[in-house]
């Protein structure tokens, strides 16, 4: 797949300004830019469950496919096994492609808890920094779901990723652990997919999705997705090394027993090998999938019975009675469903989750305000769907794919006004397309700084519960004054993109540049790890650790007030605040096939919307976009759209002129 890099010749206005030159520079142009491609037939591939070969990739089943109980107890039995052969004590996970939990397994004698550790070295019993202060409190249990659920959500048809994968690209560079290099294009994902927020599902058994994963996205090696006939099914994820963290150098580092006992218990139920993360490039460097020196075992084992070990309830999420059948994605069980060629959320009463309807906050134009209607709302997403269809995905095999998405619509608070999908896009970017539109009205907003400033002092926990310092969250505002040189920063109206925030989230800036300061919405290098970013964490941390230790309470707000993000904010481009002539009043989110066609998704939707109703609505006019705002003689980005983006046609510079 070609890999088609930012244009250098984008206006000012789409961000791609003076921004620190040489290696840091282009490689912070291609980190989002991504293809591959290759031969089929490499150890730990497969086509999973018998679908057909075409060429060297494959060809998908056109229906529904969903696992069985007993193609569930056939990988417990597989993982178990091959933990046994390398002689360890292992608990296993299954979920299906929507998030429910199928089963999950303790082999007797496997820890109960998990260390959480970053390999930063910044954390200590007595100044716990972020989530590594948990140690010894988070259940295997968690960990073994939140890898499986990870590997679910971020594959499909064109693509299979692991959670060896997601810690490739959520790092502070690109690639990890080479200096001067921009941080990871998912950068941050990994605070999704929360146990609380509104937008995921609760419940122990079958239910709709998306499900909440117990600790979020998971970057600690071992959990991979499961196929049939060529379509993700569901999600394995293992915990028997006791440490949950990530890979520091994903691409050099040795064996990993957790990934080993994985790919064991995939057997028969692997990714087709022509769409693993290895077989894709990003930035003209090849992703990473399992490690070589990870190798399976051999099993035949099908059933659990006779084994040393047993199903395990886990609160909120798995009964522990029976292991289950997971849902066919596509069908109401699973809770995606097709609607006028598009994908929808439905609720367990088939009833469209997110119908396209009019703003609340502001209230609409027929009510006398200046908010969006459903026509509107409507208009927008359909018009960014449509530039998908025609969009050369980032992420997806075979090339030529379209890239397929999530897009959501929300208000000036946050509500949802609408959100409709792709039918093959990653589950994952779901709850990550609210966020990036709720990041992008929000920090918009006039009142930004004045909520976040006024919330209560914040103390991380160790994993004896005991506090650390407190400090005050609002620090983060007084950092962005100064950082601005601007007494009224986040109050004074400046629109800013989702990639505009992230550029200030960084623990350099400008991102990639090692050895300057962080941004202002970043902990510095001296604490930062993945588990301890700066805002993004610290405005969801009491919610967060709340739905860890008390699985089965509501928790339906992220940060436990009305801020509009409740389900927590995001720091990676597809983000972009929506206005009517000079006012606020929403914003879109996209998420889906790589983070430029995101961007462009974004802008031309709402462009092209805004050209077939002219009613008044579209984007921030250019005088007051952030990538106006040159804090330390840089100038921030706005967007960054890819060079000739559309299948079957070679028109380029798409998002000038907007």
């Amino acid at each position: 797949m070609v890999c088609h890099a930012a244009s250098t010749g984008a206006s000012r206005r789409l961000g791609v300004g003076p921004w620190g030159g040489g290696l840091a520079l282009a490689l912070a142009m291609l980190a989002a830019c991504s293809g591959g491609g290759g031969p089929s037939g490499s150890a730990g591939g497969g086509t999973g469950g018998g679908s057909s070969t075409s060429g060297s990739c494959f060809t998908p089943a056109t229906t529904p496919q969903a696992i069985t109980a007993a193609e569930v107890e056939q990988v417990l039995a597989q993982g178990a096994e091959a933990a046994s052969r390398l002689g360890a004590k292992a608990t296993i996970a299954v979920v299906d492609r929507v998030g429910n939990v199928l089963a999950v397994y303790r082999m007797t004698g496997a820890g109960t808890t998990v260390n959480i550790l970053s390999g930063s070295g910044k954390n200590g019993v007595d100044s716990p920094q972020g989530l590594d202060g948990l140690s010894g409190l988070i259940g295997s249990d968690l960990a073994a779901v939140a890898k499986a659920l990870t590997g679910a959500y971020l594959s499909s048809s064109g693509n299979a990723f692991s959670t060896r994968t997601a810690s490739f690209i959520v790092q502070d560079h690109f690639v990890p652990g080479i200096a001067q290099t921009a941080g990871g294009p998912l950068f941050g994902v990994q605070f999704s997919q929360l146990p609380c927020g509104d937008l995921v599902q609760r419940g122990a058994g079958i239910g709709v999705g998306p499900k909440r994963s117990p600790l979020g996205l998971a970057a600690d090696p071992g959990g991979f997705p499961l196929y049939k006939n060529g379509r993700v099914v569901g999600g394995i994820g293992v915990m028997a090394d006791g440490v949950y963290g990530l890979d520091p150098s994903p691409t050099t580092s040795g064996a990993d027993l957790d990934e080993r006992i994985a790919l064991s218990a995939q057997s028969g139920f692997a990714a087709p090998d022509c769409i693993r993360a290895d077989r894709i490039t990003a930035g003209g460097v090849t992703l990473t999938y399992a490690n070589a020196a990870s190798q399976p075992v051999a099993v035949t084992a099908t059933r659990i019975s006779g084994m040393a070990g047993a199903l395990l309830p886990v609160d909120g999420y798995y009964d522990g009675a029976a292991i289950l059948a997971g849902t066919a994605f596509g069908e109401a069980a699973s809770g995606f469903v097709a609607q006028g060629g598009t994908q929808i959320l439905v609720n367990a009463a088939q009833s469209n989750r997110y119908p396209a309807s009019a703003s609340l906050s502001p209230l609409p134009v027929a009510a006398g305000g200046t908010g969006m209607s459903a026509t509107e709302v409507q208009e927008v997403i359909s018009q960014a769907l449509g530039v998908a269809a025609q969009a050369r995905a980032q992420i997806r095999i075979p090339v030529g794919s379209a890239a397929e998405v999530t897009v959501s619509v929300v208000d000036t608070a946050g509500h949802v006004l609408g959100l409709a999908r792709s039918g093959d896009g990653p589950v994952f970017g779901v709850d990550v397309s609210l966020q990036k539109a709720r990041t992008a009205a929000f920090f918009s907003s006039t009142g930004a700084s004045a909520a976040i400033s006024a919330l209560p002092q914040l103390g991380y926990f160790n994993g004896s519960l005991k506090q650390g310092a407190l400090f005050g969250v609002d620090s983060y505002m007084a950092s962005s004054r100064g950082f601005f040189g601007n007494a009224a920063a986040f109050s004074d109206g400046i629109a800013f993109s989702a990639r505009s925030i992230g550029n200030i989230a960084r623990p350099n800036f400008p991102d990639g540049i090692d050895g300057n300061p962080a941004g202002p919405l970043s902990k510095s290098t001296a604490t930062w790890s993945p588990f301890n970013v700066g805002l993004q964490l610290d405005l969801v941390y009491p919610s967060l650790v709340g739905a860890i230790l008390a699985p089965a309470s509501p928790n339906r707000s992220c940060t436990g007030n009305a801020m509009g993000l409740e389900n927590g904010m995001q720091t990676f481009p597809g983000g972009f605040p929506i206005y009517r002539g000079t006012t606020l009043i929403g914003a879109i989110g996209v998420s889906g096939d790589g983070v430029d066609q995101d961007d462009m998704i974004g802008m031309l939707g709402v462009s092209r919307a805004a050209a077939a109703l002219k009613t008044g609505i579209g984007h921030a006019p250019a005088s007051r976009r952030a990538d106006m705002l040159a804090p330390q003689g840089r100038n921030l980005r706005y967007a960054q759209c890819p060079q000739a983006p559309f299948n079957n046609s070679t028109e380029q510079s798409v998002c000038d002129g907007i």
